[in-house]
């Protein structure tokens, strides 16, 4: 009987013993798209003020646990985080096991969200412009409203995170995105290489170590699966790449997550169908940014069109990185963390160096505004003021030009950093903007710090946490461009947070705690007690009914309901466009995604829906589910168009979709177009004369007709596999 006793024993400790150590993951998002009535966050101008929404914005949240201990990894559609959110979300979520030391929140950085929710009051600063003389926000006002709300959903994300915890394994994949971005301040890069260039005479010839070398071009993507049923279901991923939020220009008048929108939304959807996972179970994407301080992929094309086409390019990318990741999983990944928070209280720095300033200094290159948007200042003299500089350094804060110090609650004065190892990998936070050369000279400074831990890759984090604007090298801020004109806390202010997360790094490599944190209150005395928003209007009266369109071309519906867009459901649709399957109506489409938007003029809802080339003709209409009313359109059909062009080029005759290049739009259109079509018909056929002969063919995959000299293309002879048409007719050219 003991004996027996004693098996029964050990097999009732057999499940225990087996899952001991292993890793449990969930993820989860919450919308955090704010009410209209709030300025935009990052262009600094009243003109930014949205009407209405294109894409949602949302926070993702990915929980990992294992032996005890749990992590939050966040990625907000947001300008930036402020820490005060972070600090008063770990307290919400203690009784999770949550605290400000196991949360990391990176932003997307998109230009196109509000302002209004940060603690500290230079954040929610907008400035009048030319335009709108009378508006202006210079007080820097907080909406404990609008903060509460941003609390609030936050945490729901994580905790939605939380309750989805299974069985799980993670692992990392890499791969290098190249020819999407360019550095925007490349005479202020090329100083890290010894030149000293006035803006605009630099070239990227001039870096010795080529143009790979003035962008970061590194995708890093943390995979995470969970084990279902014993088998492998993707649920996850936090992707990395450095790219500014500014697909999108200064004058967008709808909220939105810029290129992230599409790099997330298509990202999900291919984890989603790489795996079979079921709609019951959701998937997220947590793409927040990198050192992405001087490099865009807005500089020369913009616009939501544009936006939309750089996130396939970026997805396509973050899906390389998250195959070969699949080749690296693990079900007993290492998670372990430092933490601490430093002060910029003017301190001599280890290497002897000198010292950060203690006061924060706006710098004038800052009110010209970056090459995407520009800013106040140069929208009024159209000057450009990069470069400006005092012939010699003084002090702290060098050859910077001083406009402005910060007082009082204006400015943190103290940041968090954190070290997070997952796996191989260290992750490493940014509390701001970090150019490329900074990102660099970190990644190399902790890894060598971490030689010999088992950690094979440092991955950049910025935008987390907390924001202080950029971080320049001390090269790169003497140039005196815009990014070295906001760097706020003098010409070593990298310095510190590189020396930082050197001792964050060594201490977590060598097993010992980290550095006692600076005592700081990061919510600035904010409390997140405000009343939720209301709901809206109780009903809703159709004013314009939907026309019949053509594809490549918007169907738009109005009707009046409650102000500020409150009608609009947290974390659900606010309308759809359905198609029409016999007596059934299917959803084909809905303001969660990218191909709609909605504007709001007083009480008058106007959706807009932009018909992709390959939406089946038929009969649609827009369905309306408001949070308290339902509204459905008049039904409008939808019908093949001539919208292929075709041109001679050398070799052939090309095709093209007529929009194709709609990211091109002039400055100031880029409301217009919501989406990127494909570049080109790849299936169908068309149909030719030669010497009065006629023939059919199929359309290449690669768009070029390879025809002799006189053949002739009638309008019309051109189909596409949707049943889309040439316009005009064609005479081969030499």
């Amino acid at each position: 009987m003991r004996r027996l006793a004693l098996v029964i024993a050990l097999t009732c400790l057999l499940p225990a013993t087996a899952s001991a150590g292993t890793l449990r993951a969930g993820v989860g998002r919450a919308d955090v798209t704010p009410p209209n009535g709030y300025y935009m966050m990052g262009w600094v101008d009243s003109r930014a003020k949205p009407e209405g929404v294109w894409t949602r914005l949302f926070a993702r949240a990915i929980v990992l646990e294992r032996d005890g201990k749990k992590v939050a990894l966040v990625a907000m559609d947001a300008n930036a985080v402020p820490g005060g959110l972070v600090a008063q979300v770990a307290k919400d979520l203690a009784k999770r096991g949550f605290t400000e030391q196991t949360i990391l929140a990176t932003a997307s950085h998109t230009h196109a969200q509000a302002t209004g929710w940060y603690p500290f009051t230079t954040y929610n600063t907008v400035f009048m412009s030319t335009s709108t003389p009378t508006e202006q926000n210079v007080s820097g006002t907080l909406d404990p409203q609008l903060y509460a709300f941003m609390v609030r959903q936050v945490g729901r994300a994580i905790a939605r995170a939380d309750d989805n915890l299974k069985p799980a394994k993670a692992g990392w994949g890499r791969t290098e995105l190249l020819g999407l971005t360019a550095n925007r301040s490349l005479e202020a890069h090329l100083a890290d290489h010894g030149f000293d260039l006035p803006r605009g005479q630099g070239t990227v010839a001039m870096d010795p170590l080529g143009y790979a070398d003035t962008i970061d071009p590194d995708v890093n993507v943390l995979r995470v699966d969970q084990i279902v049923h014993g088998k492998d279901v993707p649920v996850g991923a936090f992707p990395t790449f450095a790219n500014h939020g500014t697909a999108v220009h200064a004058q967008f008048l709808f909220y939105g997550a810029d290129h992230h929108a599409s790099a997330d939304r298509v990202f999900e959807r291919d984890m989603r169908r790489a795996g079979h996972v079921p709609a019951s179970q959701d998937v997220v994407s947590l793409f927040g940014n990198s050192d992405e301080g001087d490099q865009s992929s807005g500089l020369l094309k913009w616009g939501p069109a544009w936006a939309d086409h750089v996130g396939r390019v970026e997805a396509a990318a973050f899906l390389r990185a998250w195959r070969s990741a699949g080749k690296a999983m693990s079900t007993t990944p290492a998670i372990d963390s430092r933490w601490t928070r430093l002060c910029f209280c003017g301190d001599p720095l280890p290497d002897g160096s000198g010292a950060a300033d203690s006061t924060a200094v706006t710098g004038f290159p800052l009110f010209t505004g970056s090459e995407e948007g520009r800013g106040p200042l140069y929208d009024s003299d159209h000057v450009v003021h990069e470069g400006d500089r005092l012939p010699a350094g003084a002090g702290p804060q060098g050859r910077k030009i001083p406009v402005t110090r910060a007082q009082g609650g204006d400015l943190p004065t103290a940041v968090p950093l954190l070290a997070l190892r997952i796996g191989d990998s260290l992750i490493v936070t940014i509390p701001g903007e970090a150019t490329v050369g900074v990102g660099r000279r970190i990644r190399d400074v902790v890894g060598k710090a971490v030689a010999g831990a088992g950690i094979a890759h440092v991955v950049v984090s910025g935008l987390a946490n907390e924001y202080i604007q950029y971080f320049t090298t001390p090269e790169e801020y003497d140039m005196q461009h815009y990014e070295g004109g906001s760097t706020l806390y003098g010409r070593l202010e990298s310095l510190v947070i590189q020396f930082g997360l050197k001792d964050l790094a060594t201490d977590l490599a060598e097993g010992k705690p980290a550095p006692t944190a600076y005592p700081f209150d990061a919510t600035n005395g904010v409390k997140a007690d405000a009343a939720p928003f209301p709901t809206g209007a109780a009903s809703g009266k159709a004013t314009v009914q939907p026309k019949d369109v053509v594809r490549l071309s918007q169907a738009t519906f109005s009707w009046t309901g409650g102000e500020r867009a409150l009608d609009r459901p947290l974390d659900k649709r606010f309308f759809a466009i359905q198609r029409r399957a016999g007596k059934r109506w299917r959803t084909v489409v809905d303001d969660l995604g990218s191909q709609t938007d909605f504007s709001l003029a007083d009480t008058t809802y106007t959706a807009r829906w932009e018909v992709p080339v390959s939406s089946p003709a038929g009969a649609y209409r827009f369905l309306v589910t408001a949070n308290r009313y339902r509204l459905a359109s008049r039904p409008f059909r939808v019908r093949p168009a001539a919208v292929i062009i075709v041109r001679n080029v050398h070799g052939g005759v090309a095709l093209d979709y007529e929009r194709a290049i709609t990211g091109e739009v002039p400055y100031g259109d880029n409301n217009i177009d919501l989406s990127w079509p494909p570049a080109r018909p790849t299936r169908g056929r068309f149909v030719y004369t030669v010497n009065g002969t006629r023939h059919a063919a199929k359309l290449p995959a690669n768009g070029i007709l390879r025809l002799p000299i006189g053949a002739t293309i009638a309008a019309g002879a051109v189909h596409d596999v949707y049943g889309n048409r040439n316009a005009h007719a064609i005479t081969v050219e030499a």
